[in-house]
């Protein structure tokens, strides 16, 4: 893995930014804490951080030829071999393989990758610039252009300290922060700055506009479906027959192999271990090819959570790493995470991840194997049941056994009854699928100044089809992408200098899963059959998994985590004023955090309005 930033225009002298800064240098050593180079030329301009998990062939970074050949490469191609054997060239480093392999067959070499990647090649020295990224976003890429020249980069803070000059808060970008917690549709907190989006490449030809497209697909140009194409062709039938046992054989040699290929490491990868089942199956697939080190996080007073932890631990056989989060460090960690990753949260699941990062390098952890993707891949939210239960599929909608859904992703705590009447109320009582997300919103929309009200409802008002494989599409493309991989996954871990692994993702699993019909994962009490199939494979030889029952019920921590304690709330106060008045009515957010303190408790909405204004109050004092 590694940290870059570079500038590119025409091969004359002087028509790229001046020399790297030390700011440059600062931002991208997060990512790459084992060295750092420069590499400057009529036109180039680059700066190469490096995270070594592995050394094989020419792995300098960035590989320039004498024929003018260039790249730039963060990430992992784990079927390195395979792709060696298809250039003709074994032994060589990553970075040459994707430089060779972009020469011999172009973007579209991407496909042939299973990996995690954001990388920037010029084939040859007449060639176009090709900014690429990974199927899924686990790899971020930023890019700006400042006149004629075209910067990118891992990191925001690296990109806006090599372009220079003054970046403006980007209203569509928070939108869609508060809409979908991240950036999506290409957006970032800055005007002028996108991202690659994943599964795309990006053409740059000095003094044209960039050009976007699949490299999944020549035929696509629209980022809607992109990730899903990289696996799975646009068009392909989606098998909706009944899993076999066959299936299931395949799915489980898939796994295995990616865990496998994702613990290769020169030095100690270890499982995420959150208490769930998609961890607890990475976890006992990792322990089969040796990991022993388990690493967990855990909030100040949680104790069900806390145990639920050591219970998995204890089954799969781990030494477990037990980290706690406290209100006062949560402040402190999300003013760090806002300041240095240039993203306004509207959740702290980010920065629970950036404490757990920092206690993984404390303890000299370079490399984690975590479970995104399979609540995407496999059906595993609420919402696949909801529609698959509106649409039919276990009988009349109107009349189900509403007991058998059992307790629902949020408010488990609840009880059946109420549980029966929300299952009812969603799926019995609507016809269709409302806009949650953008919903949560209404009891705090009045504390939105009006240009940040009139993005939000063009945000709110994309339209939607809410059938099951769209709804897939979206939660790749939005929720996996821009959320859990981008903001809550490389931002936290890998500025850091922590590699997180995503074994769900790799190529092969994601192919077994997209080409089927996500209904197929569902039944009237569960998502993730096949998920769940597999565990019950693996308990045969650990029986201690059979013992094992995991709840549905969702991790999540909020602003009332931090309001329960008097010098945490009084930390997150201080940004919270801090805020500029511009988007927000920060007198009344200000108000309306004061009484939540004195309530001791805060609503989700009330929570993330919190974040923001915390967070843009952060922003505010760059």
């Amino acid at each position: 893995m590694c940290g870059f930033a570079l500038a590119i225009g025409a091969r004359i002298a002087g028509d790229v930014p001046g020399a790297p800064s030390p700011e440059v240098d600062a931002a991208l050593a997060r990512r790459g804490p084992d060295s750092t180079s420069h590499h400057r030329e009529p036109g180039l301009n680059v700066v190469t951080t490096r995270l070594t998990h592995w050394e094989e062939g020419a792995s300098a970074q960035p590989l320039v030829t004498q024929d003018g050949g260039l790249a730039v490469f963060n990430g992992e191609l784990f079927n390195l071999p395979q792709l060696q054997a298809a250039i003709g060239r074994p032994g060589a480093s990553e970075i040459e393989t994707l430089l060779y392999g972009f020469r011999l067959e172009g973007p579209e070499f991407a496909r042939r990758i299973d990996g995690q990647f954001a990388a920037v090649v010029r084939p040859f020295a007449d060639s176009p610039v090709l900014a690429v990224r990974d199927r899924f976003g686990i790899c971020p890429l930023y890019l700006t252009q400042r006149g004629t020249t075209s910067v990118l980069a891992s990191s925001l803070e690296a990109l806006t300290a090599l372009a220079g000059g003054e970046f403006t808060l980007d209203i569509a970008g928070v939108a869609s922060i508060l809409h979908d917690w991240a950036p999506t549709h290409g957006l970032t907190t800055y005007t002028g700055v996108g991202q690659v989006a994943p599964g795309m490449v990006v053409e740059l030809r000095h003094g044209e506009p960039p050009v976007t497209r699949a490299w999944a697909d020549a035929r696509a140009a629209a980022v809607t479906g992109a990730a899903a194409d990289a696996v799975t062709p646009a068009g392909t039938p989606l098998d909706d027959s009944a899993l076999t046992g066959a299936d299931l054989d395949e799915l489980a040699g898939l796994m295995r192999e990616s865990v496998r290929a994702r613990m290769r490491s020169t030095s100690q990868i270890v499982c995420l271990l959150s208490g769930g089942i998609d961890s607890t199956i990475i976890g006992a697939l990792a322990r089969e090819e040796g990991a022993r080190t388990g690493l967990a996080l855990y909030l100040d007073g949680d104790t069900m959570v806390h145990d639920r932890q050591v219970q998995v631990a204890d089954a799969l056989g781990y030494e477990l790493i037990h980290h706690r989060l406290r209100p006062r460090a949560a402040v402190a960690l999300l003013a760090e995470y806002v300041r240095t990753r240039r993203v306004p949260l509207v959740r702290l699941g980010p920065v629970g991840m950036m404490s757990l990062a920092h206690r993984a390098r404390s303890e000299g952890i370079r490399g984690v194997l975590s479970g995104e993707g399979a609540d995407e891949l496999f059906s595993g939210y609420d919402s696949y049941r909801i529609l698959a239960g509106r649409a039919g599929r276990f009988g009349d909608p109107r009349r189900l056994p509403w007991e058998q859904f059992g307790d629902p992703e949020f408010g488990a705590d609840r009880g059946p009854r109420w549980a029966r009447t929300y299952w009812r109320a969603v799926i019995g009582l609507s016809a269709t699928a409302g806009n949650r997300r953008a919903d949560i919103m209404k009891p705090v929309a009045e504390l939105f100044r009006p240009r940040l009200r009139e993005a939000f409802d063009r945000a709110a008002a994309l339209p939607e089809d809410f059938g099951l494989e769209h709804r897939r599409q979206a939660d790749l493309r939005d929720l996996l992408g821009s959320y859990l991989l981008t903001v809550q996954g490389d931002h936290a871990w890998m500025e850091e200098g922590v590699e997180i692994r995503p074994p769900y993702l790799a190529t092969p699993v994601a192919r077994w899963a997209l080409r089927r019909d996500p209904a197929t994962f569902v039944d009237i009490a569960n998502g993730k059959l096949p998920v769940r199939a597999l565990l019950q494979r693996l308990a045969a030889d650990r029986p201690e998994l059979a013992d094992l029952g995991f709840a549905k019920a969702a991790f999540r921590v909020d602003a009332s985590f931090i309001l329960r304690e008097q010098d945490a709330s009084a930390d997150l106060r201080h940004l919270v004023v801090a805020c500029p008045d511009d988007l927000l009515d920060a007198s009344a957010v200000t108000d309306r955090f004061d009484r939540a303190v004195s309530a001791g408790t805060c609503s989700e909405s009330e929570s993330m309005i919190f974040l923001l204004a915390a967070s843009l109050g952060v922003l505010a004092s760059l």
